[in-house]
């Protein structure tokens, strides 16, 4: 069952309606979540539920474990044996299958468990940290882990977001059930009428075979992959929070208009937030070497983003592409240890300059969208091909068209909307008549029929 199927939304319509109706015992609601959880996730095939329950039994008989164990040898192991089975089936199933591609269960224990896998491992550091205190109940615990509205493509979604509100579901509330429905409007906007028709029409081409394109048409191509890849992940995103909402659980934003940034760090605070934040506090602050004035923290970078990318897949050109966005980072931090602590800009005056905030906004995307091409390609030998090309200066853009040109235009032009655009949207149309908003929602599903007739390209981080 895909996010953007109809029967989905079928399905997340009786599943808000049994946790809804549950929401008086606390307990029945999380036995509700988990019954639509594991029904989703056994759409896919019934043994991608073995992984995620062994993840889950694991990590909460070991988060137990912690909050009774005061020795620190005793708790650095209750902390390696849960990232050991953690990082084991997280190994096993994207690594492994790699190298036996005839076994039939690869790509089964594959699904989602990328997202789950770190969902888990922060809340384990986070007992053993001492920041939260463990859950006493497992059958909440495996609601955390199995939420099926992120279970497949993330967010990676915290602990405290999470618990307090579904164990103490709130009352049911239009307005908010309204805001849901909007946001997964917009996710299957994004996902069908930006992403998928560029992928569809010119990237998959481009990519697979550089050789029969032009320096434009590649060109074209790579901006159009950008694109897609935002309008394809940020629109599940917007699924998965809208119909997290819908349940009455908030998560937090995934996506605020990354191509926007003026420089790496500023783009990882907008992309892939629960990604970033994670690698931030889980790995990088983890790793030894933060005294300043050292190479450490600048390497540690590298490592962090090199891991990141390895956590994509076993792939040289996933490396490379997390290589070139530390590389990238430490560079930027590099340079801004240089420059004085800028003061408190008084008044509307901008701290950096208009000419300098849009060099550095072009400058980034180039950069992101160069290191795309070794994210997108399988083999370095595959991204060699593209670059080849590319600089060839060839020209001519016969296969670049109207409507490829106006969906790489309107997902650029989306991410230069006034900031807090979107919670202004919402506040409107929440207090639009039902009947208003009702039309307006046909009016988007209409649409997304209408564009589905062509071939729908799979969630890019389905495979993640």
């Amino acid at each position: 069952m895909s996010l953007v199927e109809p029967v989905y939304l079928l399905f997340l319509l009786v599943a808000a309606g049994l946790f809804r109706a549950a929401a008086g015992s606390p307990r029945l609601a999380v036995w509700a979540l988990i019954a639509s959880s594991f029904f989703f996730y056994a759409t896919w095939n019934p043994l991608c539920l073995v992984p995620l329950t062994v993840t889950a039994l694991v990590d909460f008989s070991v988060g137990r474990a912690l909050s009774r164990e005061e020795r620190k040898l005793a708790r650095r192991l209750l902390l390696t044996a849960s990232l050991v089975v953690d990082l084991g089936l997280l190994v096993f199933s994207k690594y492994f299958g790699l190298l036996a591609r005839d076994l039939p269960f690869r790509i089964v224990l594959a699904a989602g468990i990328s997202f789950y896998t770190f969902q888990s491992m922060s809340y384990v550091m986070d007992v053993y940290r001492r920041d939260r205190e463990p859950v006493s109940s497992f059958p909440a615990y495996l609601a955390f882990v199995s939420f099926f509205p992120t279970l497949l493509a993330g967010p990676i979604t915290r602990a405290d977001t999470f618990f307090p509100q579904a164990e103490k579901p709130r009352p049911f509330d239009d307005g908010e059930a309204s805001a849901a429905l909007l946001l997964i409007a917009m996710g299957f906007v994004k996902k069908c009428l930006i992403a998928d028709p560029l992928a569809v029409n010119l990237t998959s081409r481009v990519f697979d075979v550089p050789g029969l394109y032009t320096s434009v048409e590649v060109l074209v191509g790579i901006y159009a992959y950008a694109v897609q890849i935002w309008g394809d992940f940020s629109g599940y995103s917007d699924i998965a929070i809208g119909s997290a909402l819908l349940l009455g659980i908030r998560l937090k934003e995934n996506f605020n208009s990354p191509y926007r940034a003026s420089d790496l760090t500023e783009f990882w605070r907008r992309w892939h937030i629960s990604l970033s934040t994670w690698l931030r506090d889980y790995l990088f602050f983890s790793l030894p070497g933060k005294r300043p004035g050292t190479v450490w923290p600048y390497l540690n970078l590298v490592i962090t983003f090199a891991l990141g990318g390895l956590w994509h897949g076993a792939s040289w050109t996933f490396a490379i592409w997390g290589v070139m966005h530390g590389a990238g980072l430490a560079v930027h931090r590099f340079v801004q240890s240089f420059r004085p602590a800028r003061r408190p800009a008084r008044g509307p005056v901008p701290a950096v300059p208009g000419w300098r905030r849009a060099l550095g906004t072009v400058v980034t995307f180039h950069f992101v969208a160069a290191a795309w091409v070794f994210f997108r390609c399988p083999t370095i030998s595959q991204a060699r091909d593209v670059f080849r090309v590319l600089f060839d200066g060839t020209t001519g853009a016969g296969n670049v068209t109207p409507a490829i040109l106006g969906a790489i235009a309107a997902g650029l032009a989306v991410q230069f909307l006034p900031e807090g655009w979107l919670p202004r949207l919402r506040a409107r149309f929440v207090l639009l008549p039902p009947a208003a908003q009702a039309t307006a929602l046909l009016a988007v599903a209409a649409a997304v029929r209408h564009a589905s007739g062509s071939a729908v390209a799979p969630f890019i981080y389905f495979a993640f």
